[in-house]
């Protein structure tokens, strides 16, 4: 079996592009993980589903990824000959966490993965993943000015939901059924400015608590 070492991962629920690692995230540091070469359509596969391994995949990998103290029971980066992805599989095969590469880490793997030959995997579709059409970065800010706006709206905490919506708005409102309406409705629209200052007053809220 071949291995990929000493590699900083990122895993997540979501397959994100190494651009979008946010400092915050929960890195790891691998010591070693398994390194497969698969075809560009393979790897497409794993990267834009969620796709089910067979046992027989997982007893091949299982605890063979090592961290500093402990293991991942089913994890391996998959990688053509342009691109590659870590992924970790629950105990029924099915993919869960994904890790782009930094790009130090992907540009050297692919002048190891020349040297590897290609293999099959046996492998089922379950589902697809939805499209990420908009950046991590506007993602995360949408999702926690939504959390954050739905979860003062049902408290009925009024007071600060008409500071964030001056903030935002620059306008004073006392109707909360439309301070919210009009919250989240905006959040449909690409993010300006105005939407990361609403994410970062939310954020320092609670900092300062």
């Amino acid at each position: 079996m071949n291995f990929y070492y000493d590699i900083t991962l990122d895993f997540l629920e979501n397959s994100y592009s190494f651009y979008e690692m946010e400092k915050n995230d929960n890195f790891i540091e691998v010591k070693k993980i398994p390194l497969f070469q698969v075809s560009n359509k393979v790897l497409k596969d794993f990267i834009n589903n969620k796709v089910q391994v067979t046992k027989d995949f997982l007893n091949i990998i299982y605890n063979k990824t090592m961290l500093k103290n402990n293991y991942i029971e089913y994890a391996c980066i998959l990688a053509d000959k342009n691109n590659a992805i870590a992924l970790e599989f629950n105990s029924d095969g099915i993919i869960n966490k994904y890790s782009a590469l930094s790009l130090t880490d992907e540009l050297n793997l692919l002048e190891v993965i020349y040297t590897i030959k290609s293999i099959d995997i046996e492998y089922n579709i379950v589902s697809k993943n939805p499209k990420n059409t908009i950046l991590r970065k506007e993602y995360i800010i949408k999702d926690n000015i939504r959390k954050e706006v739905t979860k003062l709206y049902n408290d009925k905490n009024i007071s600060k939901l008409q500071f964030l919506y001056l903030e935002w708005f620059d306008d004073l409102e006392n109707d909360i059924d439309k301070i919210y309406n009009t919250m989240i409705n905006k959040l449909k629209d690409n993010i300006s400015q105005k939407e990361e200052k609403i994410s970062k007053i939310i954020e320092m809220s609670y900092n300062n608590v």
